[in-house]
């Protein structure tokens, strides 16, 4: 081998082992962190890993891996996360954290939430990634049907257990362009949708997820509520008030990301089940997102021409 081979064969070794060191580095700094409760209103309640028994939620609370948090009707909270992204706990929600650790050196983090029922806005700051890492999302939040993950932006996620329907809504940060913001939807079957800033997608059951459609398809009403603690969808539904439920491991979450299958990690133990018929919905027209779920006094109904077939008449989410 020549002197020059030989020295470029050095120089290649040392500048993988370099950014094997500065990976380990950053993934040695990984460590658990909590979502703070900054706000609250209404009746919210906490419910903390391990526990069968919630307890009201007090402003400065932390929630750690394990802990869940509830806002019943006419509450809400917002939850504070080390890395500067907030979370909007809307009335009639469970809400659960699987995973949540921060490096504060490299702004890096691992964070993993489960939405039970209700819904949920996630202000998500871009944090740092580690170069082995430029691939994979770092925050993300499951329903019963399929996970969402995203970077640097905002979205609002909302399911109904009782009609095994989620619907996933991206916009895009104060300052961030339109085309930049965007999320995936993966589903337990298989299938994954990209959705970008402006537009939503809806999934039911074991269904495909429809196609993206424009927010601005919905009615004023409709889009004004989205953004808002307001959820009436859910107000009847028993995973508010029951102990057991199901909560998918940090790795089962990761495993659907990447594969789409339903894959390793063991969720927690349950005594509940999910709607899991149907299939997806919403076209690019006449598109009525939570069909199933009702705006309180909007007198907004879908008709026969804009519900999806598997579920008729009914009005949408708010």
């Amino acid at each position: 081998m020549s002197m020059v081979k030989a020295r470029s064969v050095v120089v290649g070794l040392v500048g993988l082992l370099a950014v094997l060191t500065v990976w380990g580095s950053a993934e040695a700094q990984m460590r658990a962190a909590s979502a703070d409760i900054v706000r609250t209103a209404g009746r919210v309640d906490v419910l903390p890993k391990g526990q069968t028994n919630w307890t009201p939620a007090t402003l400065g609370a932390k929630l750690i891996e394990g802990d869940q948090i509830r806002a019943l009707a006419g509450g809400s909270a917002e939850l504070n996360l080390p890395d500067g992204s907030t979370i909007l706990v809307a009335e009639n929600t469970r809400f659960a954290v699987t995973k949540l650790d921060y490096d504060a050196t490299n702004r890096d983090r691992d964070a993993s939430f489960h939405l039970v029922a209700g819904k949920v806005r996630a202000q998500v700051q871009q944090a740092g990634v580690t170069l082995a890492r430029t691939r994979q999302s770092n925050f993300n939040i499951s329903t019963p049907t399929g996970v969402a993950a995203v970077r640097g932006t905002i979205l609002i996620m909302a399911t109904n257990p009782a009609t095994g329907e989620t619907l996933a809504f991206v916009f895009p940060s104060p300052g961030q362009a339109l085309g930049s913001a965007r999320a995936t939807f993966s589903t337990r079957t298989g299938q994954s949708v990209t959705v970008t800033g402006g537009n939503f997608v809806r999934q039911v059951g074991n269904g495909a997820p429809g196609p993206q459609t424009p927010v601005t398809n919905l009615p004023a009403a409709v889009q004004a509520a989205l953004t808002t603690a307001q959820n009436s969808s859910t107000a009847s539904s028993n995973q508010l008030t029951i102990i057991n439920v199901v909560i998918p491991s940090h790795q089962e979450i990761l495993n659907i990301i990447s594969t789409g299958g339903t894959g390793g990690g063991e969720g927690d133990t349950t005594t509940t089940t999910t709607t899991t018929s149907g299939g997806g919905g919403g076209g690019t027209t006449g598109a009525c997102p939570g069909c199933g779920q009702d705006i309180k006094n909007s007198g907004l109904t879908c008709s026969s021409s804009n519900c999806p077939p598997s579920t008729g008449s009914a009005r949408p989410i708010r």
